[in-house]
């Protein structure tokens, strides 16, 4: 039944995050209703013909779990969606009492945490996400605070979960909702301790991986980072250099602890367990050496995931050995399928979101795939048994057990491709190679070295780990260098994925398997699939959101232009978390232009870590001298009002600085480049942060005609410093776009500037608002679309600006 069941109860969950919207409570009570009614006789069909159940059997069964699935689940969404944050106590100082829960990432700034909250006024939600800064000189925070169960009263400010909204960009409001998080914050002042300790599951489990990290920092060691993710599952340590080269490789899954080593735990510890047993015959009468060995590497891999944060991969591991020790020590057949089915279903019951979570789909598609195709590759005839017998040379077995390997590992790769495309954006080409030495390496050598290391911290064990990671850097370094070693493509469209991965997976069966070569039509679909572009003399113009700053991506049918590139501040760069993701998505591998307006770090924050991966063709910028311009990597040149060209039939135009305008070099807002871009179906114009002062000077020095647009992207971002009524008046335009960040301190856009350009019949558009802001030059006329709105799903965030009373609601 669970082969029938899992796979109903999985696209229940599915179906459920699909949703804009949640249904009334009244919908799921009927529904769950429907799914018992529907489960009953399908049980009770399934009872009296449990070796072959009917198609009707399986219908109901199907049909009941999908009914179950995502009525249970849209129940318990909808609690989560009720203990998240009003926007009524928004930003305001509350002080609340309760626990710590567990304990985030320390960055130079401050360190997070998950607060579990005991008692609070009306509204706050259970469980927050607190940063406690460590730079502010008026809060001290003691040393007890890092203590998961420690409780304190502290005075925070909090905002509802809220995240960027932007093609091929992390969800991370999904990632707050999925861990019940309601609301987001800081500690405003110094807390104070309550008196008590807090014991829960989830604490002392906190608890006991504080320990083993601060054991480990005790080490020593110079490769922590790896130490760290091996042996208790925290992989934040590894800086953005060290991910690429691991992304590069496809071997993020021997870095973040899986099935492997879970798998890999339970093997050694049952292998040791049972060797002990074995030497005590007063135990053997007990039990027998087998069966105990099998407990121990079960316990033995329950506690490894436990230490490890027991994420999707981990759940999937642990419940897959329980089954498949239970029926060992029933004597009962089960196959590896079912064992499969079983975990499935038990993941998505305990955490229905974990769909969301790409580790979900690789981790269960993977073993999938090796019951599959794993199975018959290692399953002898008789005249191989025969055969190996007879006296072979000592390098046969090798090369046959090197043979199998390399044959799962391609298979793996191709068939997780489409998975990891859709997620990623990148599939590692060389990722069988490397591998092909990673595997054994860190599955052999440098995991049980890492828990050796946090077992007995000795010295000897610190070396040898070292030795051990810094010969597997070599290697993968080596990898990743190799020409090809990353293949960089479009995200795909949905659809695409589980149809591309279904022709590769029928294509794998073994040969005699009818028209086995579609999976090659599953292959190219991946391969060859690009994002549609604009037509000759039309242009997409997109306005991304990244927070309180500036990134803007121009598209034409062959070219692409990127106006700034975002904020870079504390931990959060806009160039590597947005652009590139977002530039990728789209199937841009090289930028013809960048402008940077001027140097104001929203503006230009970004620039380094795009340039790093990305080419680009040229670069302009404002409001910078000589010296600056030549420390931008590559050589940049100035904004010039002169500089126009023409890209399929699109043309583009500075407007602004002049080289002879009195700014120039000055690096204040009114040195901002200022773009024109006009196309079939209207033009748009970019102003940086341009102010009045160099408003006036445009509608002093320009005709009419240069500065009309359909749409025009606010100056400084809606600040009353910019967008003068004549400025407003001048362009005409019919759209305005807000390029701001959530509840910006700023307070941008200003009241008086959104309402000067609504009373001037401009439609607003706000990237804080409405996620990233394309409009779309055709030949048809200018269309304009947001993300949230086309991407809409059940847990976004829902805000109106309630600073400017007549604010227009979101189109």
């Amino acid at each position: 039944m669970i082969v029938t069941l899992a796979p109903g109860w999985l696209l229940g969950c599915i179906a459920l995050h699909l949703l804009p919207a949640l249904p009334g409570r009244g919908a799921f009570a009927a529904l769950f209703l429907g799914g018992a009614l529907a489960f009953v006789p399908g049980w009770r069909r399934w009872r009296k013909a449990p070796e072959a159940p009917d198609l009707p059997t399986h219908g109901l069964v199907f049909l009941a779990a999908v009914l179950l699935a995502f009525s249970s689940s849209g129940w318990r969404s909808a609690l989560r969606l009720a203990d998240r944050l009003p926007e009524a106590l928004a930003e305001r100082e509350l002080v609340v009492e309760g626990y710590v829960r567990a304990l985030g990432v320390e960055q130079s700034f401050g360190r997070s945490f998950a607060f579990a909250v005991e008692r609070a006024p009306a509204g706050v939600p259970s469980v927050l996400w607190l940063l406690a800064p460590t730079t502010r000189k008026d809060v001290t925070l003691p040393d007890a605070l890092w203590q998961p169960g420690s409780r304190w009263r502290l005075q925070v400010e909090l905002r509802p979960p809220h995240g960027l909204a932007d093609p091929g960009v992390f969800d991370r409001e999904f990632f707050w909702f999925s861990r019940g998080i309601g609301a987001t914050g800081r500690v405003t002042a110094a807390p104070t301790a309550l008196p008590g300790t807090v014991w829960t599951p989830r604490v002392a489990l906190e608890r006991w991986r504080e320990a083993a990290r601060q054991r480990l920092e005790r080490t020593g060691s110079h490769h922590g980072e790896w130490l760290a993710a091996l042996a208790i599952g925290d992989m934040r340590g590894f800086d953005e250099e060290a991910w690429q080269t691991i992304a590069a490789t496809g071997t993020a899954h021997l870095v973040s602890i899986s099935g492997l080593h879970v798998t890999l735990v339970a093997v050694l510890a049952g292998g040791m367990a049972a060797a002990l047993w074995r030497r005590n015959p007063a135990r053997l009468l007990i039990l027998p050496a087998r069966p105990a060995g099998l407990a121990a590497g079960v316990l033995a891999a329950l506690a490894y995931a436990l230490l490890s944060g027991m994420e999707v991969p981990t759940q999937r591991a642990v419940v897959m050995l329980l089954a498949a020790a239970g029926a060992l020590f029933s004597g009962r057949f089960v196959s590896g399928w079912t064992v499969l089915m079983l975990s499935l279903w038990a993941v998505l019951v305990f955490d229905p979101w974990a769909v969301g979570a790409p580790g979900f789909w690789l981790s269960f598609l993977a073993m999938g795939a090796l019951i599959v195709y794993g199975a018959p590759a290692t399953q002898d005839t008789a005249a191989e048994a025969n055969a190996a017998e007879e006296t072979l040379p000592w390098y046969r077995p090798l090369l046959s057990f090197g043979r199998k390997l390399v044959t799962v590992q391609w298979r793996l790769t191709l068939l997780l491709a489409p998975v990891v495309l859709g997620w990623f954006g990148s599939v590692a080409a060389l990722g069988t190679l490397a591998n092909l030495v990673a595997i054994p390496w860190v599955s052999w050598v440098v995991t049980p070295l890492a828990l050796l290391v946090l077992a007995f911290p000795a010295g000897l064990f610190v070396v040898a780990f070292d030795a051990s990671v810094a010969a597997l850097e070599a290697v993968l370094r080596l990898c990743a260098s190799l020409p090809g070693a990353t293949l960089i493509l479009p995200h795909p469209p949905w659809p695409l994925v589980p149809a591309a991965t279904a022709a590769i997976a029928w294509m794998l069966l073994p040969r005699g398997t009818p028209a086995r070569s579609i999976g090659l039509v599953g292959i190219a679909s991946i391969l060859f699939w690009q994002p549609p572009r604009p037509g000759p003399g039309e242009a997409r113009l997109t306005v991304l959101d990244v927070g309180q700053g500036l990134a803007v991506h121009v598209q034409t049918a062959a070219h692409d232009l990127v106006f700034d590139t975002g904020p870079r501040q504390g931990g959060f760069d806009a160039g590597s978390r947005v652009l590139l993701p977002y530039l990728r998505a789209q199937g841009v591998r090289r930028l013809d232009r960048v402008i940077l307006s001027h140097p104001d770090e929203d503006h230009i924050g970004g620039w380094p870590a795009l340039a790093r991966a990305l080419p680009a063709a040229s670069v302009r910028a404002g409001g910078m001298d000589e010296a600056r311009l030549a420390a931008l990597p590559p050589l940049a040149l100035p904004c010039s009002r002169d500089d126009r060209w023409e890209w399929d039939g699109v043309r583009f135009a500075i407007l602004h600085p002049d080289l002879a305008d009195p700014w120039k070099g000055r690096g204040d807002n009114d040195a901002s480049c200022v773009l024109r871009v006009e196309a079939a179906g209207g033009a748009a114009i970019v102003p940086g942060d341009l102010g009045q002062r160099g408003e006036r000077h445009l509608l002093a020095t320009l005709p009419a005609q240069a500065l009309r647009a359909e749409l025009v992207v606010a100056g400084h971002h809606g600040s009353k410093t910019s967008s003068s009524p004549k400025w407003i008046a001048a362009t005409g335009a019919r759209h305005v776009v807000y390029a701001a960040g959530y509840r910006n301190r700023f307070h941008h856009p200003d009241c008086g500037v959104a309402s000067a350009w609504r009373r001037a019949g401009a439609q607003a558009w706000r990237s804080d608002r409405d996620g990233a802001v394309t409009a779309f030059f055709a030949t048809e006329g200018l269309s304009v679309r947001t993300h949230r709105a086309e991407t809409r799903r059940y847990w976004y965030s829902v805000w109106q600006d309630p600073s400017c009373e007549e604010e227009e609601p979101s189109p």
